[in-house]
């Protein structure tokens, strides 16, 4: 009885549309790039009615921020070239699905500087959750910063040169290889660049620290398969029903169609195995259709049978014609 209450739940329409939110699945960290700045993320967020530019390096957790004047491709682009010339061109670039990103001039930046860009899951910034980091921590700098009226970019220094927990370096020396100078008394030695050891080891091993407490409340979902009808969740909106088209299984996302013939690239966190029939044999009938059980339940009622020569209005009194119609035939 239970796997049939289930089975029945599961093929609600109205249970379904309105599902909750899923839960979290086990966390799924990028790898770390083998030197510094040969991955970044790249971001775009609002303070103080101001649009940023936010820039930061998987390796090393150093990121640059530039103000933007517009919020047009051409202008991101002018800020990176600046950024590649002072740090170098990196491999691999992680951005949101922003237009600024995916627009037909920022693909020729990518290949005339030859760099490879990919994009995140749509409406699931956790994909790029180094830059989103990043805001976060540009954003408390500046709002500390402007509270209490000071420099941001002594505070952005101060940032830089402080030591990441687990790791014992700060990020502008897993950047730079040395340690920059700041207000901070500190002996002309100590701002010597030396030969930095690779630290790739201690930084794995705070990510699988990271990771066993984010998979403490995590669990991990089913793997979805093309044709199977699932509910996709898309911002302000209830589950919609849809079928898988495509899986790509290295980013745990999908392609799904919905009824109403969206095509969308989700997260697998986005979607939920539906035991609904498939969208392709759900048969559109605009007018009302007469069931089985319709006609199981409905009675057999005789058709009043009426004289050809009367007629009946709508509320059934017979109508009959004047009798000096009585010789005339009625076609």
């Amino acid at each position: 009885m239970n796997a049939e209450v289930k089975d029945f739940i599961q093929k609600c329409e109205t249970c379904r549309t309105f599902d909750n939110n899923q839960g979290k699945e086990p966390l799924q960290h990028h790898e770390v790039p083998p030197r510094p700045w040969a991955k970044l993320g790249l971001d775009i967020f609002t303070f103080d009615q101001r649009n940023y530019l936010i820039v930061t390096d998987y390796f090393s957790n150093f990121f640059e921020i530039d103000a933007l004047d517009r919020m047009t491709s051409h202008e991101i682009i002018k800020r990176l070239r600046a950024q590649f010339a002072r740090h170098g061109i990196p491999d691999l670039c992680v951005s949101d699905n922003g237009p600024q990103f995916v627009s037909e001039e920022f693909a020729k930046f990518a290949q005339l500087w030859e760099f490879q860009h990919v994009t995140s899951s749509p409406h699931y910034p956790q994909s790029n959750g180094k830059a989103e980091q990043a805001v976060k921590v540009a954003k408390q700098i500046l709002k500390k910063a402007k509270h209490a009226k000071s420099d941001p970019y002594l505070a952005l220094l101060d940032f830089r040169n402080t030591p990441t927990q687990h790791v014992g370096t700060s990020p502008v020396m897993r950047l730079m290889g040395r340690r920059t100078k700041t207000l901070l008394p500190t002996k002309g030695k100590l701002l010597q660049p030396k030969d930095a050891p690779f630290e790739k080891e201690k930084i794995d091993n705070a990510k699988q620290k990271q990771a066993e407490y984010y998979n403490r409340s995590a669990h991990p979902l089913s793997q979805l398969s093309v044709g199977e009808t699932v509910r996709v969740k898309t911002p302000n909106r209830p589950w919609e029903k849809g079928t898988v088209t495509e899986a790509i299984p290295e980013r745990r996302s999908y392609k799904v169609t919905t009824e109403a013939g969206a095509n969308y690239t989700r997260n697998r966190k986005h979607f939920r195995k539906s035991n609904e029939l498939p969208v392709s044999r759900d048969i559109p009938c605009d007018l009302p259709c007469e069931t089985n059980e319709a006609k199981e339940v409905a009675p057999d009622v005789p058709k009043p049978v009426t004289d050809p020569k009367n007629t009946v209005t709508r509320s059934g009194r017979e109508v009959k014609p004047p009798v000096k119609y009585n010789d005339y035939v009625r076609s």
